[in-house]
């Protein structure tokens, strides 16, 4: 998505990562408009201190698209609360803090676009085991319709990108359920890390006017 946007865009683009350390070296050291810096969510200073560093940036476009910790996990009648205390305290609260601190700017320049990559099990029941994950979800999703809402007269958008299931590191499925999704699926193929990627340059170009919305990624086999 990074190398996606360094394309797209001469602007100056900051990404955060934690792992695959390398991969975000060949990725700056590629563009001379990147800069990778490495953040841990679970790092409560590391965190203020970059919400700080933002503060002091013109900020024009921010992508929320972070999540600490595996997306499956227990039933939720077998998930500890305090497993939901951690999973909010180390996604939505960084979430909050950056995106924060990102609007300062925009609501002195008067423009900005919020693009936030949330998940299309928000739409409909989710997995088995998807409980912590799937509501740490929901929150960002509705405050992304609070902050269109608010910052609208700011010229500031806020929008959602709901992507289906991608086989990617993140998120691990034996070989046979990869095959059985790949059967079920309209297009007998799953989702790409790159048509999210296409789909986030479509809301950088897009109007002001675009405001509020849900983009689902799945083939219409979930509609809003």
């Amino acid at each position: 998505m990074v190398e996606t946007c360094a394309k797209e865009l001469s602007n100056q683009i900051i990404f955060t990562y934690c792992h695959h350390e390398d991969d975000a070296k060949t990725i700056s050291c590629k563009y001379n408009n990147v800069c990778a810096i490495k953040l841990d969510f679970c790092d409560e200073i590391a965190v203020n201190l970059f919400s700080e560093k933002l503060e002091e940036e013109p900020v024009d476009i921010l992508i929320n698209n972070a999540w600490v910790g595996d997306p499956q996990g227990l039933h939720f009648y077998k998930s500890d609360p305090k497993d939901f205390r951690d999973a909010f305290d180390r996604n939505v609260i960084p979430f909050i803090q950056i995106t924060q601190a990102c609007i300062k700017g925009m609501r002195k320049h008067k423009f900005g676009k919020i693009i936030n990559i949330i998940t299309s099990y928000v739409i409909d029941v989710p997995p088995t085991g998807f409980a912590i994950y799937v509501a740490t979800k929901a929150y960002i999703r509705q405050l992304s319709k609070s902050i269109s809402k608010e910052l609208g007269r700011y010229n500031i958008t806020s929008n959602c990108i709901l992507p289906d299931f991608m086989q990617t590191d993140f998120g691990h499925v034996e070989d046979f359920q990869l095959e059985q999704m790949r059967n079920t699926h309209p297009l007998n193929e799953l989702l790409k890390p790159q048509e999210v990627a296409d789909i986030v340059c479509l809301l950088l170009k897009a109007s002001q006017q675009l405001n509020g919305v849900e983009i689902p990624i799945n083939a219409a086999q979930h509609i809003i």
